[in-house]
């Protein structure tokens, strides 16, 4: 079922950190049907989420995963596939915070490996009754440390290009890259439904170390919503794209942030695509 798309005025305020110039829609078909896919990591038989993540997206990096994720069968994805469900408990914000809400991993598929540009997609469906609050995080692509929660980005150490939700479902692109650590990006391009399933595409265009240069993409069920350009992740070749960096929670920091109530979040079908070597 396609998300429902609000029609919107031309381009919504952007944070006093981007040129908007170098914000638009893209002109290209979704990454999805330009590249082939070269990875469809899914959640393994194992009973509980945090097993099911650790064997079927190969990872031992993660938080939240024992306390707040559930594995979701086949038949309650309703998609012939698994999925997980994340718990954000009543009164939980950023992971930086106690009680803890959501959950993170990072999955880096060896079919990845010194990739320049790539492309993920996956499935996210906000439960019905979902209260948006003020935001909160969603997955996308990383490469070297993932820089986050405030870190700086010198185009070296890595970079990272989460989505979020916003007030009542608004959607943007959520980055740290070199300028850039946390900036809004493209707030209300789309917004996210309740209660169905929309498909997230995102494509990473790596820049030419010396060049601003880089390219990020962003589809909604097959529409183009969001392009980002002249986006500087890297000085260096050696920096690359490794993979999901899969982050959710509600926030920001702090009381206006937390969810009032036990909330979830359900995620599936998680496909990665890069051009041929």
């Amino acid at each position: 079922m396609l998300a429902t798309l609000v029609a919107l005025p031309a381009w919504p305020a952007l944070s006093e950190e981007v040129d908007e110039a170098s914000v638009g829609v893209p002109q290209v078909e979704a990454c999805s049907q330009r590249y082939p896919q070269i990875d469809s990591p899914r959640p393994s038989h194992a009973a509980s989420g945090h097993e099911a993540i650790r064997e079927g997206f190969d990872t031992h990096r993660h938080w939240g995963t024992e306390e707040n994720v559930e594995r979701l069968g086949a038949g309650h994805t309703g998609l012939g596939e698994p999925g997980l469900r994340v718990h954000y408990p009543a009164g939980t914000s950023s992971p930086g915070e106690d009680p803890l809400g959501g959950a993170g991993f990072y999955s880096e598929p060896p079919a990845l490996a010194g990739a320049e540009q790539a492309c993920m997609s996956y499935q996210v469906r906000f439960a019905p009754d979902f209260d948006f609050v003020q935001g909160g995080k969603l997955p996308g692509l990383f490469g070297g440390e993932a820089p986050s929660g405030g870190e700086s980005v010198d185009g070296e150490n890595g970079f990272s290009l989460r989505l979020m939700w916003r007030e009542h479902g608004q959607g943007e692109l959520y980055p740290y890259v070199v300028g850039h650590e946390g900036a809004s990006v493209g707030r209300g391009s789309w917004y996210f439904p309740v209660g169905q399933w929309v498909t997230i595409e995102q494509e990473v265009i790596l820049n030419d170390p010396g060049s601003e240069n880089g390219v990020a993409r962003i589809w909604i069920d097959g529409r183009p919503v969001l392009e980002q350009r002249d986006i500087t992740y890297r000085t260096t070749s050696s920096l690359t794209i490794d993979g999901l960096m899969f982050s959710t929670f509600f926030g920001g920091t702090g009381e206006g942030w937390r969810t009032p109530r036990d909330q979830h979040v359900d995620f599936a079908a998680f496909r990665f695509y890069a051009p041929a070597p």
